[in-house]
């Protein structure tokens, strides 16, 4: 379950930042989560649940924002949204893309006192 270390990498840098700031309390943590980044959301929070204990992040908040996928196909130029990483562009039929979004994995804010 490679949740649990996206978990951990997310809550050590949440933890380290808040203490560079000075927050005692992490109160929600903000992450965008490409729904071709193979990480299962419902797993993400169990795990972050587990990782934050003890931690200034203890009680905070896990949102997670999915990001669609977005491709422009290097035969026509088309910039579509495909269904699945195997749909063809709709303007021309081709499989040959480049994908834009939907991999990220990245921690957008967090709050906290």
């Amino acid at each position: 379950m490679h949740e649990l270390a996206l978990s951990e990498s997310i809550v050590d840098l949440v933890v380290n930042c808040a203490r560079q700031e000075r927050i005692a309390r992490i109160s929600r943590v903000v992450v965008e989560i490409g729904v071709a980044a193979a990480v299962e959301p419902q797993a993400l929070e169990f795990c972050f649940s587990i990782t934050a204990a003890d931690t200034a992040a203890a009680s905070a908040e896990l949102v997670i924002n999915r990001i669609g996928l977005q491709a422009s196909c290097d035969d026509c130029g088309s910039h579509y949204a495909p269904e699945t990483l195997i749909s063809p562009c709709p303007a021309c039929g081709s499989f040959a893309r480049n994908l834009l979004a939907g991999r990220e994995m990245r921690v957008v804010s967090f709050e906290g006192e």
